[in-house]
């Protein structure tokens, strides 16, 4: 101790050695360790990429074979539900030309005239069921067999209005098909809107195509009840977009009877109470307003097959 005290240099270098090795032991313990994480992380990255090259790519040869089985037994089921749905909407005739098509049409005007005066039914002036643009003027043969298609559901509707009695057909409205490019409506609409167009599946695959019309009435309120109900019996598959039910006699009926001078002769049978009954509701007629939209779905011959 005598001797550091005698040379204060030697010993302040002597005590700056030692705690200089003192902190490079501490840093080269700290790099060691470092390297030795970061080593250890690469080995195992690099056993876990050995690993993985070394596995059989997935899916395996089973997987893709459960997948095949999968795919054809949701396209045999997808089959199945579009002749389904095929079969739930009238014919279509693709031998129908455009002369053919306005023959018709001149026969089904015709007998919706007659049946209709028959039976008391009021109609509208040149009612021509919603394709008077064809009275004088023939389609195009793309659209001749979906116009005479639309034309047989169209018809019927009409027909079965008649066959119930309603009071009057008000008007009819039909929007032009796609097949028929850009023709015109002829006849202002009773109500509703018009919409039309194709349902595109996922790729671009047509699932169904729309085609909508209005057709409007005024009927007893039992009639349109069971003219309503007739829809559910159709041939085609119908949509019911829009319902319009107005009732003829905006007036409620009055609260209180204007009051009478009593009948002294009144004898209480069955005849008089009935003859005296005050039939408050009922009698009303309602107008109503229709926006039906016929669908076609689309041809359920798979991708590939000859139709």
């Amino acid at each position: 101790m005598k001797w550091l005290q005698e040379n204060p240099f030697i010993a302040g270098i002597t005590a700056f050695t030692i705690v200089g090795a003192g902190a490079f032991a501490f840093l080269l313990s700290q790099a060691l360790t470092r390297s030795q994480e970061a080593s250890d992380g690469y080995n195992q990255a690099i056993t876990k990429l050995h690993t993985l090259q070394d596995r059989v790519p997935f899916p395996s040869v089973e997987n893709l074979e459960k997948s095949k089985a999968q795919t054809a037994q949701y396209k045999q089921q997808l089959q199945a539900l579009r002749k389904k749905l095929a079969s739930m909407e009238a014919p279509l005739d693709m031998s129908v030309g455009p002369q053919r098509f306005q023959d018709d049409l001149r026969a089904a005007v015709n007998d919706v005239a007659d049946k209709a005066k028959q039976a008391g039914v009021g109609l509208p002036t040149d009612f021509y069921l919603g394709f008077s643009q064809y009275a004088n003027s023939l389609p195009t043969e793309q659209a001749a067999p979906y116009l005479a298609r639309q034309l047989s559901v169209i018809k019927g509707l009409v027909l079965r209005l008649i066959d119930f009695r309603v009071q009057s057909i008000d008007g009819l409205l039909r929007a032009p098909l796609a097949q028929e490019g850009a023709a015109a409506p002829s006849q202002p609409a009773p109500a509703g809107n018009q919409k039309k167009g194709a349902t595109p599946q996922p790729g671009g695959a047509k699932v169904l195509e729309r085609s909508p019309f209005d057709i409007s009435f005024t009927a007893e309120q039992s009639k349109f009840r069971v003219a309503f109900n007739s829809l559910l019996n159709d041939n085609q598959f119908l949509i019911i977009r829009s319902l319009t039910v107005e009732n003829t006699n905006q007036a409620g009926p009055p609260v209180a009877q204007p009051e009478t001078t009593p009948n002294t002769a009144y004898t209480a049978t069955a005849d008089a109470a009935k003859k005296d009954l005050n039939v408050v509701l009922g009698r009303e007629l309602v107008r109503v307003a229709l926006h039906l939209e016929m669908i076609d779905f689309a041809d359920p011959t798979p991708e590939g097959a000859s139709k």
